[in-house]
């Protein structure tokens, strides 16, 4: 009998039993796109830099020349050898220009030299359902007049991944906005006493003991025999001293909680991950522009310092709106047991959580050059700014030093002394470039798209077609692993293992439709182990596809990419 499953976000479940420590098995999921099948590298030999300058009232300043500009390299002035002026042009198939040199009309190009390629992100997991209707109104207006001739446009969602493909069809972009639909999961305890997320990540992270005291008040209040004899020194509804027996219940429970707000936050993240791997493919300029209310992210910055680098190496700018819009201090959210202090404690925190959430799409836009609108109502400006080419902007080059394989800081000034704004990109990776090895293809996206069957991995997969509650047509899969064949790593009575696993639906000429990837790790204890082997241990995970014969591919391998598992099934969907 295979231990129960909870769904997690993206559509992946892992098994719940209790008393296992949620840290003892993590599971992350995102939505798998195919991956660059080059790597692709910053070019030193000339460095791009596109430069805007705004006056005092936003407005795009033109009319600038190459001497005008100065660019710091790591403070280091270099020269500008190359200089071009960038004009937006608005998408009118029968529009004209006067002829600078006679007057006449002539007809502008179709389509411009070089596209931009705009990958428009939902986050559909932690944007509430008012906040989501008007960031997809804002994304409606901007379609209508933000776009430029050269732009191409995707729509994807976190929990989804990509929505539509890359195209200029503004009826296909507004219908699959439409489509796009709240799915947030609420994350907050149940019982006595209430945590929030931002409370579970202050005291399972050790920030904040006074939160833990007074959560551990508030338990006591409600269970009055937690303490035992000595009942605690309990006043005005809280507790001054809380007892040890209270105070690890409260530990505890804010560990379990934090864990499920880091595994989602951890899905988003490796979502964009995907992201801007599918946007470093595009042939032309490169810009996700990513609209969330925020997740909360604390612990995650390597992770995040994984996105920023591929960013960074790819010209993949990130620009992230704020869909809360401008936000204020909430009333206290009061659980039961909660009093005086608990709700001085609550009103203390006052704006942080909110802009804790903040805090990693203000960290991708500002290391990838991009912009973070934010602290606003008003989002249909917030994707003008941020989606709109300005009407005039300018593109510099200069000759870098010898590559060194690190992160150059950029700087752009006026040469004048003029106080208007100038927006530039803050930085590159010089990437070393003889004549080496690319970097090696994972294993697990060459066999995604490979027709070899593998049992290296202890796991089987068994598949069927299922519809969800909406009516939609679904495959539904379950990895059942075998515990006692894996290779777990022994150290300190500790069995550790991760395993990477794809689920991917290909069309009948082996085009891929859709598919999920995910991450499962596992730190062991002892008897956790013993019970796992024998009850069975299994992962679900689903997949949604329009009806039709697909091929299920699904690979799963261990980290060090040298043991896998892949297999191929055929599943029809109605």
């Amino acid at each position: 009998m295979h231990w129960s499953a909870v769904a997690l976000v993206g559509g992946v479940a892992v098994l719940s039993a209790q008393n296992v420590d949620p840290r003892e098995i993590r599971v992350s999921s995102a939505p798998y796109l195919p991956k660059a099948a080059t790597t692709i590298k910053a070019e030193t030999r000339l460095v791009e830099v596109g430069v805007v300058v705004r006056d005092s009232r936003g407005r795009p300043v033109s009319g600038l020349g190459k001497s005008d500009f100065e660019v710091w390299d790591n403070g280091k002035r270099h020269e500008v050898t190359a200089f071009s002026v960038q004009s937006f042009v608005a998408e009118a198939p029968n529009a004209a220009v006067p002829s600078p040199a006679t007057g006449a009309t002539a007809p502008l190009p179709a389509v411009p030299v070089k596209s931009r390629f705009v990958g428009i992100v939902f986050d559909d997991i932690s944007t509430p359902a008012a906040e989501l209707f008007h960031a997809k109104a804002a994304a409606m207006s901007f379609l209508k007049s933000g776009l430029a001739a050269n732009d191409r446009v995707a729509i994807l969602t976190i929990s989804s991944g990509l929505v539509l493909p890359f195209t200029a069809d503004k009826t296909a972009l507004s219908g699959a906005i439409d489509k796009v639909v709240w799915r947030e999961r609420k994350l907050d305890s149940v019982g006595c006493p209430l945590l929030k997320p931002y409370d579970s990540y202050l005291i399972a992270n050790h920030l904040d003991q006074t939160a833990l005291d007074v959560k551990a008040g508030e338990l006591m209040v409600c269970q009055p025999g937690i303490c035992g004899m000595s009942g605690g020194n309990r006043r005005g509804g809280g507790a001054t001293t809380a007892c040890a027996a209270a105070v690890r219940q409260v530990q505890a429970m804010a560990n379990a909680l934090w864990e499920e707000v880091r595994t989602q936050s951890l899905g988003i993240i490796r979502t964009l991950q995907n992201i801007v791997d599918l946007m470093a493919r595009m042939n032309g300029a490169r810009m996700v522009l990513l609209t969330s209310s925020g997740f909360l992210s604390g612990t995650l910055e390597a992770d995040q310092d994984q996105i920023i680098d591929r960013a960074l190496r790819a010209n993949v700018v990130i620009n992230s709106l704020d869909a809360k819009g401008l936000y204020t201090e909430d009333a206290p959210a009061m659980g039961m047991g909660a009093g005086v202090r608990s709700v001085i404690y609550a009103q203390s925190q006052g704006t942080r959580p909110k802009e804790e959430s903040n805090e990693a799409m203000g960290n991708l836009a500002d290391s990838t050059g991009g912009l973070f609108f934010h602290n606003s109502n008003d989002l249909d400006l917030g994707f003008r700014d941020l989606g709109m080419q300005p009407e005039t902007s300018y593109l510099l080059g200069y000759s870098p030093d010898a590559p060194d394989g690190r992160y150059h800081r950029l700087k752009v000034s006026l040469t004048s002394k003029s106080h208007d704004n100038v927006q530039a990109r803050k930085g590159y990776m010089a990437v070393v470039r003889p004549a080496e090895k690319p970097a090696p293809e994972r294993r697990i996206d060459r066999e995604v798209f490979g027709g070899s069957q593998w049992n290296d991995v202890p796991v089987t997969v068994a598949a069927e077609p299922a519809k969800l509650e909406n009516g939609n047509p679904v495959a539904r899969m379950a990895f059942v692993w075998d515990l006692a064949k894996m290779r777990f790593h022994l150290q300190d009575g500790i069995r550790s293992e991760k395993l990477h696993m794809v689920a991917a639906l290909l069309d009948e000429q082996g085009n891929f439709v859709t598919g999920k990837e995910g991450v499962v790790e596992f730190a062991l204890s002892e008897s956790t182990f013993n019970r796992a082997v024998s009850a069975g241990f299994s992962i679900s995970m689903s997949l949604e596809a329009p009806a039709g014969a697909y091929r299920l591919r699904t690979v799963v391998v261990e980290d060090g990419d040298e043991h896998a598992s892949a297999a191929t099934q055929a599943v029809v969907l109605k």
